[in-house]
């Protein structure tokens, strides 16, 4: 995953720092929430809606030590072949 490339974002994020350290949640439920950015945000990003059976990848954070409810704030949304970053704006 560190290898991909990703799109420039207004906010500094280092987004290579973030895909090395990506691990898979350790907590066993069967069923997340995702929590996305705002509406204007997805629609800067032009996210086209998520439908059934696309090829889609979540990066993102859980709760601290993954406490609380099974939600994950997605930082990085890979639909189909394309990438979106969810921090901040795109530039």
């Amino acid at each position: 995953m560190a290898q991909r490339a990703l799109p420039e974002q207004s906010a500094p994020v280092d987004g290579k720092a973030l895909l090395a350290k990506a691990r898979l949640p350790t907590r066993s439920d069967k069923r997340w929430g995702i929590e996305l950015a705002p509406l204007t945000r997805l629609q800067a990003w032009k996210l086209p809606e998520i439908k059934p059976g696309a090829a889609l990848a979540v990066l993102g954070f859980t709760f601290t030590a993954e406490k609380g409810d099974a939600i994950l704030r997605a930082e990085y949304v890979f639909l189909d072949s394309k990438i979106y970053a969810l921090r901040s704006s795109p530039v």
